[in-house]
């Protein structure tokens, strides 16, 4: 398996405090990987149409004004956009060819004015782009040391797999392979289909691939485990939290056509429930690096 690279980071921030984790998050992974920062503010159309010179020249120097007060030393591209954050976000993810897009979401512990579920945002972005995207409440810690990647029976697993190995073992402490990386499938008890019980046969064969071979290579420690439950999002929350893990990465068979698939529900109801950083991770990027990446 040829691991991917973080190249191109984008996040975003709708100039609150709400983005300011984001922005660290961001800024902490393009110093680690030694990529390229953007930092993007979509304003309405309405603010288009009303924006001359000065008042553009205003808004760029608020998001300039953003990332300085997380104290970065990194200094990014800034863009300024306008229209439906979702599309004018995924639309730059695309056009920068972004590894990854960064997203703040409001502590549900929090009392806020909004009405809107917490990750609906991140959801939006993340069927409508290519890009996995990473959801922020806190500031992400690096070195990471654990993390926990869940899986399901679905070829959109090995793209998650792909993702949850890539980040370990980038994101590691460079003198230490003290990383652990934990595949976690919720067996929801129904009986499975043919196609079924193929598709979980196959990502139980990359998992135990990934367990005897990642630590020589990757310089990551993979552990499996397999719990019965009939609320996977419960699951994956609740282990999380108890075996502390500083990310979570979740695939999701979302798309904007078709709406939120089981699979897609299921990792938006732990992205609203989890204050752990949450990297969803849509099908393509395993169909993207399939024809590149050696067989496991």
């Amino acid at each position: 398996m040829r691991l991917l690279k973080l190249r191109t980071i984008l996040v975003a921030t709708d100039l609150t405090e709400t983005s300011a984790g984001a922005i660290v998050t961001a800024a902490r992974l393009a110093d680690a990987a030694g990529a390229t920062l953007h930092v993007a503010h979509v304003a309405s159309e309405k603010d288009e149409r009303n924006a001359d010179a000065d008042r553009r020249a205003a808004s760029e120097e608020e998001i300039r004004n953003a990332v300085d007060a997380t104290k970065t030393t990194t200094r990014p591209q800034t863009h300024l956009m306008f229209g439906e954050p979702p599309h004018a976000l995924a639309s730059l993810a695309d056009k920068l060819q972004a590894d990854v897009l960064v997203l703040g979401r409001r502590d549900r512990t929090r009392k806020t004015n909004s009405d809107r579920p917490g990750g609906s945002m991140a959801y939006a972005c993340v069927t409508r782009t290519l890009v996995p995207v990473l959801v922020i409440v806190e500031p992400f810690s690096i070195p990471l040391r654990t993390a926990l990647v869940a899986v399901d029976a679905s070829e959109a697993a090995r793209g998650s797999l792909l993702m949850a190995l890539s980040w370990t073992s980038a994101l590691r402490a460079r003198s230490s392979t003290d990383v652990r990386l934990t595949i976690f499938h919720v067996d929801t008890g129904a009986d499975p289909t043919e196609e079924t019980a193929r598709l979980r046969q196959s990502t139980a064969h990359d998992a135990d691939v990934l367990q005897r071979n990642a630590a020589g290579w990757a310089g990551v420690t993979v552990e499996r485990l397999t719990i019965r439950d009939p609320d996977p999002a419960a699951a994956i929350s609740r282990h999380a939290i108890d075996s502390g893990a500083e990310l979570v990465i979740l695939g999701t068979r979302a798309s904007a056509e078709h709406g939120l698939s089981i699979w897609g529900s299921v990792s938006a109801a732990v992205t609203r429930q989890l204050s752990i950083p949450v990297l969803l991770v849509p099908p393509a990027v395993w169909r993207d690096h399939e024809r590149d990446i050696d067989p496991l």
